[in-house]
C-alpha cells in the first residue's frame, strides 16, 4: 500500500502519484489529543492497571487487524507482495494479542496459571519481529505471495503456539511470581530488539520503494517497538513502572503503523491506488519507448490512435505525423489494397492479425514490416480498432534471399559441396556430390567424412585429412576411387573448417571436384613426353657418332674440324637437354636424386652469359657480370649439381633478355663472400596480373612464343638444390629482380 513502483514525474496532479498526503489537521490539535489520550491512560492505570493494559491491547489489536482488512481486501486493486504478507501475518498477531489480554494476571478467564500472559506475549512479539524482518523479501515483484499457503503456515504456527503453552504447557517459563523474569524472557527480548534492528536495516537499505511519509511512520514504528522491549526486561512485577512505559511504547509503536498502513489505506486510497497506476503507466510506457519494434493502435476506421517512438527510427516519421492516418497511406499500391482486406476480414471475425507488408519510409525506400495485431473490443461486442507490434524484417528478408541464392548456386554447382559436424560427420550434401557417387542423401548423412576420401578410409589422404583438421588447418589432395562400373575417377578435395564468431570450430566444408579428365590427360602427356625423350635419344646419337669418326679419319682442314667439333657439341647439348627434361618430370614426380658437388658458379654464370650472347645481341641487349670480388677462386665455390644450376641460370638469363626492352642491359651480381646470393637484374616490370604466381606452370604474359615453363623449371630446380628464389618488381623503378639465395656449406 505504501510501497512504490519506479517513480513517474511529480508536478500538478501528478504529485498525488509520487507522494501520500492524507488529511491535515493543525499540530495543536494533534498535540492536545495526544496529551489527553496519554495522561487518561496514566490516570486509568492509577485507578485500575488491569484496565489500563486492557485499552493499550485493544488498541493494538484494532490495529492488526486493521492491517489485515486493508492489505487483504486490497490485493487485487493494489499489488503488494509486502503488505499482503504483512496483513496475513498481523492477523495472527491480533490474535494472539488478544490471547495474551484475555490471559493477563487478574482477568480471571486463565484460573490455572497466573503468567500466560507473558509467554503469550514472548511468541507474539517473535511472531511479528520475524514476519516485518520477512516481508523485506516481498519487496520485489518477481516473488508472489501465495495467500493460501502463508495464511495456512502463520495458522500452523499459532495452533502450536497456543499448544505449547495452554495445553501441552512445554513453553518456557518468563515469569517467576516474587522473583520476575526468567533468563529465557530477556534473553528473548534482546534477540528480538536485534530482529527488529534487522529489519529496520532493511527499511533503510529498500527506502527508495516506499513512499516517504510511509517509511517515517515505519522507521518510528520500529524504533518505538525496540524500546517497548527493552522496557519489559527489567521490570518485577507484571504491574510495575517498567511494565507501564513498556506498554506506552507499545502504544505508540502500533499508533505509527496504524499511520503508515491503515491511516494511508482509508483516508488516502485514491494517492495510493493512482501512484499505483501510474507506475504501472511509467513502466509500460517506457517498455513501449524502448522497444525495437514499432507499437501501435488503430480505431475501428483503422486510423492511427498510438504510434510508438520508434516509427522515426524505422520509417522516418514522427508519431504525430502518422496519427490519423491508416497503415495502408504509407504503403505501395500495389500493397496496400492486399493489406486493407487482410485488416477487414480480421476485424469482421475478430481474429488476430497477423500479416507481412511493404511499407514506405519518408525517403521511399521500401521497408518490409511483419505485423501482429489483437482485436479491441468494443461495448457492443463488435471490433473497435486492433492493437499491434510491427516488427522491421527488411534485413531478415534480404538474408533469407540470399540464403536461398546460395541455397541455389550450391545445388546448381557441378562441384560436389558437403557440410559436416565439428566431428567430421556429414550434415549437407549438394546433389552434384550424390551424383558423382550414386546415392541418395540417406546414404550419405551421418556417415564420416573420411568414408568418401578415396577407396581406401585408412590410407594416407584420410590421415593427413584428419591430422589437418584436427589442428584447423585447410586440407587439400587428390584421390581416386572406384566407380560402381570399375572405372577409375578422381577427385580434387578441399575440406576447410567453418568457426563462429568466437574462433570456436562448428563445421567443415569439403568441396569435390572431379579432375579425371585432367589426370588422363596428364598422364597421357607423360607418356607422350617419355616417348619422345626415348625416340630423340635413339639418333642424337647417331648424329653424335659421325663427326667423332669424321674427326678419327684425320684428314679435315682446320676449317672443316672446327665445324664437326661444333656439330659434336651441339649434339652433346641437346642430349643433355633431353635427359634434362627427363629430369624435370623426376623432379615433379619427387623421385629425382640430387647429388652436390663444388661448382665455381662464376664460370658457370660467364657460360650461360656467352651462350646468349647471340640472343642478346639481336635484341641490343647488353650482359653484364659482377662480383665482389675476383670472378675466380674459392669465393665463388658452391656446393651444387653443375648442370642443373646451368639450366637454371640458362632459363632466368633468357627470360631476363627476352623481357628486356631494346637497348637494355641484364646485369648479374654474384655477392657475398663466399658467394651467398646471385641477383639478376632486367628493366621492365612483370605485370601485375601473374606477379603471385610468376613462377607456376604455363604463367606467362605477352610473348609471342612463351609457354610460362622457364622461370617454373627454375623454380623446380631451385627447390631440389635447397635455393631460395624470390622476384622484386616495381612499375615505378621499371625494374624487375630475381634473387637467388645460396645457402650456406
Amino acid at each position: 500500500m505504501g510501497i512504490k513502483r519506479p517513480t513517474a514525474p511529480s508536478g500538478g496532479q501528478g504529485d498525488h502519484g509520487s507522494r501520500v498526503r492524507t488529511t491535515s489537521t493543525s499540530i495543536f490539535f494533534k498535540l492536545t489529543m495526544a496529551t489527553v489520550v496519554l495522561v487518561g491512560l496514566y490516570l486509568a492505570s492509577l485507578k485500575n492497571y488491569l484496565l489500563f493494559h486492557t485499552m493499550v491491547e485493544m488498541f493494538s489489536i484494532v490495529v492488526a487487524f486493521g492491517i489485515f482488512t486493508i492489505g487483504w481486501n486490497s490485493r487485487q486493486v493494489i499489488k503488494s507482495n509486502y503488505l499482503l504478507f504483512l496483513a496475513i501475518a498481523y492477523l495472527f498477531v491480533a490474535f494472539l494479542d488478544l490471547l495474551h489480554t484475555l490471559s493477563y494476571k487478574g482477568m480471571g478467564i486463565f484460573t490455572d496459571y497466573d503468567y500466560y500472559a507473558n509467554q503469550v506475549w514472548i511468541a507474539t512479539r517473535y511472531m511479528e519481529s520475524l514476519s516485518l524482518l520477512a516481508a523485506f523479501w516481498f519487496l520485489r515483484e518477481s516473488r508472489t505471495v501465495n495467500a493460501v499457503r502463508v495464511f495456512s503456515a502463520y495458522f500452523a504456527f499459532t495452533a502450536v503456539i497456543v499448544a505449547a503453552i495452554f495445553w501441552w504447557k512445554v513453553f518456557p517459563v518468563c515469569f517467576v511470581d516474587g522473583v520476575g523474569l526468567t533468563p529465557f524472557k530477556k534473553i528473548s527480548e534482546y534477540v528480538i530488539c536485534l530482529i527488529l534492528a534487522a529489519a529496520g536495516w532493511l527499511l533503510f537499505r529498500t527506502r527508495d520503494r516506499f513512499d516517504p511519509v510511509v517509511f517515517r511512520w515505519l522507521v518510528w514504528s520500529l524504533g518505538c517497538t525496540i524500546l517497548s522491549e527493552l522496557a519489559f526486561t527489567v521490570y518485577i512485577s507484571n504491574y510495575g513502572f517498567s511494565n507501564l512505559v513498556g506498554h506506552y511504547f507499545k502504544l505508540f509503536s502500533f499508533y505509527f503503523i496504524y499511520r503508515a498502513l491503515v491511516a494511508t489505506g482509508i483516508t488516502a486510497p485514491h494517492a495510493v491506488l493512482f501512484r499505483a497506476l501510474q507506475d504501472s503507466e511509467t513502466k509500460f510506457r517506457g517498455l513501449v519507448e524502448s522497444s525495437r519494434d514499432l507499437i501501435w493502435e488503430v480505431d475501428e476506421e483503422l486510423r492511427y490512435t498510438y504510434v510508438s517512438p520508434r516509427a522515426r527510427a524505422i520509417l522516418g516519421y514522427a508519431p504525430e505525423d502518422m496519427l490519423g492516418r491508416r497503415p495502408f497511406d504509407f504503403m505501395p499500391e500495389d500493397q496496400a489494397a492486399g493489406a486493407g482486406e487482410a485488416f477487414r476480414r480480421a476485424a469482421e471475425s475478430a481474429a488476430p492479425l497477423l500479416r507481412e507488408s511493404v511499407f514506405l519510409d519518408g525517403r521511399g525506400r521500401e521497408v518490409v514490416m511483419e505485423t501482429r495485431g489483437v482485436p479491441i473490443p468494443a461495448p457492443d461486442g463488435r471490433t473497435g480498432g486492433y492493437r499491434g507490434v510491427d516488427r522491421d524484417v527488411t534485413a531478415r528478408k534480404r538474408h533469407e534471399l540470399e540464403l536461398r541464392q546460395l541455397q541455389r548456386a550450391v545445388e546448381s554447382s557441378p562441384i560436389g559441396i558437403v557440410v559436416t559436424s565439428a566431428g567430421g560427420a556429414v550434415e549437407y550434401a549438394n546433389t552434384a556430390f550424390y551424383q558423382g557417387r550414386g546415392i541418395i542423401g540417406v546414404d550419405a548423412l551421418g556417415r564420416d567424412i573420411g568414408l568418401f576420401l578415396g577407396d581406401d578410409p585408412d590410407g594416407p589422404a584420410v590421415r593427413e585429412a584428419r591430422e589437418a583438421l584436427g589442428q584447423g588447418r585447410v586440407w587439400q589432395g587428390d584421390v581416386s576411387r572406384r566407380t560402381g562400373r570399375g572405372d577409375r575417377l578422381w577427385e580434387h578435395v578441399t575440406v576447410a573448417p567453418v568457426t563462429d564468431r568466437r574462433g570456436a570450430l562448428v563445421n567443415h566444408v569439403a568441396t569435390f571436384e572431379d579432375i579425371t579428365d585432367r589426370k588422363d590427360l596428364e598422364k597421357l602427356k607423360e607418356d607422350v613426353e617419355q616417348i619422345m625423350r626415348h625416340d630423340l635419344k635413339s639418333p642424337l646419337n647417331g648424329i653424335i657418332g659421325i663427326p667423332q669418326l669424321l674427326l678419327e679419319g684425320g684428314n679435315l682442314t682446320e676449317q672443316q674440324e672446327m665445324l664437326v667439333r661444333l656439330v659434336e657439341s651441339t649434339g652433346y647439348r641437346i642430349l643433355r637437354m633431353v635427359d634434362h627434361s627427363l629430369d624435370l618430370f623426376k623432379m615433379e614426380t619427387g623421385v629425382y636424386e640430387y647429388v652436390p658437388a663444388e661448382v665455381d658458379v662464376a664460370k658457370v654464370m660467364r657460360t650461360v652469359l656467352n651462350d646468349h650472347a647471340g640472343l642478346a645481341r639481336a635484341r641490343g641487349v647488353t650482359l653484364d657480370m659482377s662480383t665482389e670480388r675476383a670472378e675466380d677462386g674459392p669465393e665463388c665455390r658452391i656446393r651444387s649439381d653443375k648442370d642443373l644450376l646451368y639450366h637454371m641460370l640458362s632459363n632466368l638469363i633468357a627470360n631476363a633478355v627476352d623481357a628486356s626492352p631494346d637497348g637494355g642491359t641484364v646485369s648479374v651480381r654474384l655477392e657475398g663472400v663466399p658467394c651467398r646470393v646471385i641477383r639478376i637484374r632486367n628493366r621492365g616490370a612483370v605485370p601485375a596480373a601473374i606477379r603471385g604466381r610468376f613462377f607456376e606452370k604455363y604463367k606467362t604474359w605477352g610473348k609471342k612464343h612463351g609457354t610460362g615453363l622457364g622461370t617454373y623449371s627454375s623454380k623446380l630446380m631451385a627447390d631440389v638444390m635447397g635455393y631460395g628464389l624470390h622476384l622484386d618488381t616495381s612499375d615505378e623503378a621499371d625494374k624487375t629482380t630475381i634473387s637467388i639465395l645460396l645457402p650456406e656449406a
